[in-house]
């Protein structure tokens, strides 16, 4: 089962993910962290990558489907979350590319309430998750979460239109298709989990 998770700001999606790791065994990749880890080996992919990057010219649609089946074919774990993989209609292109078997989980969070949630959530500045605003610390680290810097109103908006015009689009075409799984995020940490179980049927 793969399961590519698109979401507006602040739906706790983070907290979700570690849940479905926990409980059920699932393999998280998130597209930065992977492309840290090339990084680190000094891959030739990474190298293509890096020269791209420092030359200032765009990564096109061909080296993200490289990364991207880089990622997706050496797992051993056929449950996958796949976190900031498709963030528009080209990303989208690249992972049909590679698998079509994949399920879209949508966790749905007005506009005003992702806003709300972003303004007063806290992080972890260790493993980067994100917590509701009455979380101290990360309870599986104890590391003591603090604000990040960028959560302000004006980074936020930035945000949430990034989403908006982008990634919301693509993944309505996605449901046309069948592939979307949409999950109410306005719920307690629990509820939403529950639901997100209860669809996926595990």
């Amino acid at each position: 089962m793969k399961l590519v998770f698109t979401w507006i700001q602040g739906c706790w999606k983070w907290t979700q993910a570690r849940l479905l790791v926990e409980k059920y065994g699932f393999t998280l990749l998130e597209m930065w962290a992977e492309l840290r880890k090339l990084a680190d080996w000094e891959s030739e992919l990474w190298k293509r990558v890096k020269q791209t990057i420092e030359s200032w010219a765009l990564v096109t649609p061909s080296v993200v489907w490289e990364i991207m089946n880089e990622v997706i074919t050496s797992q051993t774990n056929d449950k996958l979350i796949l976190d900031w993989f498709v963030r528009n209609e080209w990303n989208r292109q690249s992972l049909d590319n590679i698998t079509n078997d994949y399920k879209v989980v949508f966790f749905e969070l007005s506009k005003e309430k992702a806003i709300d949630r972003l303004l007063w959530r806290m992080y972890d500045p260790i493993t980067g998750e994100t917590f509701p605003s009455s979380f101290k610390v990360n309870s599986s680290t104890w590391t003591e979460l603090i604000k990040r810097k960028d959560d302000n109103e004006a980074s936020i908006l930035k945000r949430i239109d990034e989403f908006m015009n982008n990634t919301l689009p693509t993944a309505l075409n996605q449901e046309k298709e069948g592939k979307v799984i949409r999950i109410n995020a306005d719920q307690n940490v629990e509820n939403v989990f529950n639901e997100l179980v209860t669809k996926l049927w595990l």
